[in-house]
């Protein structure tokens, strides 16, 4: 049987190395699914062994940390002592036993590059999860230079003996500091280190070159770079790029291609592109070509879906697919391809929670996968079931078709009733909005995913106690969802109001001005998109800031840039709606005093309550009966899908 993805798995040899197929899984460290150890632990070692498995050729693991912050939450692992290697071996072994080469990424020792830069008074680019950012620094002196060379070479060498094939270093959008000598926007350097390309690019060759004479050239280096810095004045041009990949070849193995600055090179939802780097990583390689080869492109960032993945490969726009959140939303994703099973792949939401997932949030998740941040110890959580049983699921949304679909997995007799005609639940109300495509394609996985599970689809019948006890099930999961909140506002019941979740349905009908009241993400989103389709809209909210509960890292600057750029959208912070006419909005702001703003229609997004009332008339005393999703506690995706796993897999 021949491979659905057969450029995609082709096998590559690089020097005398080879690889078993061309998916990367690239540096991405779960910032909380371990403590302040200095070392990896058995759940590090887990993650990155399970991306071996999912099927990557290269796994791609956490160094020392080098970045100094304010930041606690930063992981700061070290490899020089000698009571952690033996952890760090154990992660390379684990990587290879599932047939994967192991790469260490090797970052600069900060005791002696700490109050250094590349040149004077340049801020980094770098900002930790509490929003502090590294300080700028003076110029390094070449003697400090020539030092970091050797400690590259010496941290490089100590991981080849700890296991490790290759290394990796961060040279993309400024942020260490071999990259802050490549661009022109962080090196304003007059000697041999600064001006023009070939200079700029002294010092982090020099690096490669003492790695490779320290350990061997087949002891691989893979260097990420941006595609361009097309976003700042004077910054890289992807010309600039393919001169610097003509002068890395021998000294560089593989380039990876990554955004203009860090943010964007985790695209989110905001951004409709799927792979934004690729036109600069097809330049890129097609500018090494021309010069004879000798240098293999990465492209990374939005790489998911297997056809175009594969597509990619064949047409020769890259030789590799880097990813990080695809392993993360799928870890069966590599192990799909080999399969051809790409319709079966889970989408990721680019919603970025597998960083942060919010203010103060302070652990590892993954809104669609919910043994993302527990996998080193979610065997243990699952509990063998005991019999086959007989259940029920009320509701199809994201919860109900999750513990559904799992629940037949187990070998259960399994029913979902839906009372509309449509899997899909309260995601089918975001259908039209333009930033919302992750999530339509999610929906549209889950429902493949239940009508393929062998679970008994009831569509069009809201289920009621009478008939569930009629039917004889075991068990039932209620999964109905939630409502909207409708606040004690005077005229909040007005014909001209319009609850968030139903806007979409009713834009065409609003008058051209257009009043939301709620900044939270969904106000905020829903907000944009009317403003898209032409109507002048004024966001009202009583915080001090938009969408405060949304991700902080490389999403809520994303986030902000989109709803200031976008025309006719205005917002005012610190405002209290007291009252809705047919003609307008009265709010109140931080001094009492009232202001009334012309409205046409009026958008609610005051946010959801549980239908947890509705939820327990199920419970007669009959049968076991199990409350998951929002209508136990009002959340998203995330919370219902770990909620419906957690379940599902114990019944």
């Amino acid at each position: 049987m021949s491979l659905s993805y057969s450029s995609l798995l082709s096998p590559i040899k690089v020097n005398h190395v080879f690889l078993r197929n061309r998916l990367i899984a690239t540096p991405s460290n779960p910032h909380f699914v371990q403590g302040p150890e200095k070392w990896p632990t058995e759940a590090l070692i887990t993650h990155y062994g399970n991306k071996a498995k999912a099927g990557a050729a290269i796994v791609t693991c956490k160094g020392n940390n080098p970045v100094k912050t304010k930041d606690v939450h930063s992981q700061s692992l070290n490899i020089t002592n000698g009571a952690h290697q033996h952890y760090f071996a154990q992660v390379a072994e684990a990587v290879h036993y599932y047939g994967a080469k192991a790469s260490y990424l090797v970052l600069p020792n900060m005791n002696i590059v700490e109050g250094y830069d590349a040149s004077d008074g340049v801020l980094s680019e770098f900002v930790a999860g509490d929003g502090s950012k590294a300080e700028s620094g003076r110029a390094a002196p070449k003697e400090l230079l020539l030092e970091m060379v050797e400690s590259y070479a010496r941290e490089a060498k100590l991981a080849q003996s700890l296991g490790f094939d290759m290394c990796f270093m961060h040279m993309a959008y400024r942020l260490m500091f071999p990259g802050r000598f490549l661009s022109p926007l962080t090196n304003r350097r007059a000697d041999e280190f600064g001006g023009s390309i070939e200079n700029r690019a002294r010092f982090p060759l020099m690096i490669c070159e003492a790695i490779k004479n320290a350990c061997g050239k087949d002891f691989l280096i893979e260097v990420s770079i941006s595609g361009h810095e097309n976003g700042f004045e004077g910054g890289l041009t992807t010309g600039d790029q393919i001169e610097f990949a003509k002068l890395a070849i021998g000294k560089i193995d593989i380039l990876q291609i990554r955004g203009e600055s860090i943010d964007p090179s985790q695209p989110t939802y905001l951004d409709l592109r799927e792979i934004p780097q690729l036109d600069a990583a097809a330049a890129i390689r097609a500018g090494v070509q021309l010069a004879g080869g000798g240098i293999l492109i990465d492209v990374v960032g939005g790489c998911q879906n297997l056809n175009h993945c594969e597509q990619i490969i064949a047409s020769g726009q890259a030789d590799f697919i880097g990813a990080a959140r695809s392993f993360i939303a799928d870890p069966q994703w590599g192990v799909k391809a080999y399969e051809g099973r790409g319709e079966d792949v889970v989408p990721c939401l680019r919603c970025n929670k597998c960083h942060i997932p919010g203010p103060e949030q302070w652990n590892t998740v993954c809104s669609v996968n919910p043994e993302w941040g527990i996998e080193h110890k979610a065997e243990r959580l699952v509990s063998s079931p005991v019999r086959k049983k007989k259940l029920a699921v009320i509701g199809g949304g994201p919860a109900g078709m999750e513990a559904a679909i799992l629940a037949a997995r187990r070998g259960h007799d399994v029913t979902l009733y839906e009372k509309t005609n449509r899997l899909g639940g309260l995601i089918n109300k975001t259908e039209g909005i333009e930033i919302k495509w992750t999530l339509i394609n999610y929906r549209d996985y889950m429902v493949r995913q239940t009508e393929k599970s062998g679970v008994k689809i009831v569509l069009s019948t809201a289920a009621t106690p009478a008939l569930l006890k009629q039917k004889g099930f075991d068990e039932i999961i209620v999964a109905i969802g939630s409502d909207p909140v409708i606040p004690p506002i005077p005229g909040a019941n007005g014909k001209n109001v319009i609850p968030a979740i139903d806007a979409v349905v009713t834009e065409p009908m609003m008058g051209a001005k257009v009043v939301v009241i709620g900044g939270g993400e969904i106000g905020v989103e829903m907000g944009l998109h009317i403003a898209k389709k032409g109507h002048g809209v004024t966001l009202i909210e009583m915080r001090d800031q938009l969408a405060p509960e949304c991700v902080p890292v490389h999403f809520r600057s994303l986030f902000t840039r989109a709803w200031e750029t976008q025309e006719n959208f205005s917002y005012l912070l610190n405002a209290r709606c007291t009252r809705i006419t047919e003609t307008g909005v009265t709010y109140a702001d931080p001094e009492g005093t009232e202001h009334l703003i012309a409205a046409d229609s009026v958008v609610m997004a005051a946010g959801m309550h549980a239908k947890s009332d509705e939820g327990m008339t199920f419970f007669d005393g009959n049968v076991r009966v199990h409350m998951i999703g929002d209508c136990n506690t009002v959340g998203n995706v995330q919370t219902a899908m770990r909620e419906a796993y957690a379940l599902a897999n114990n019944i």
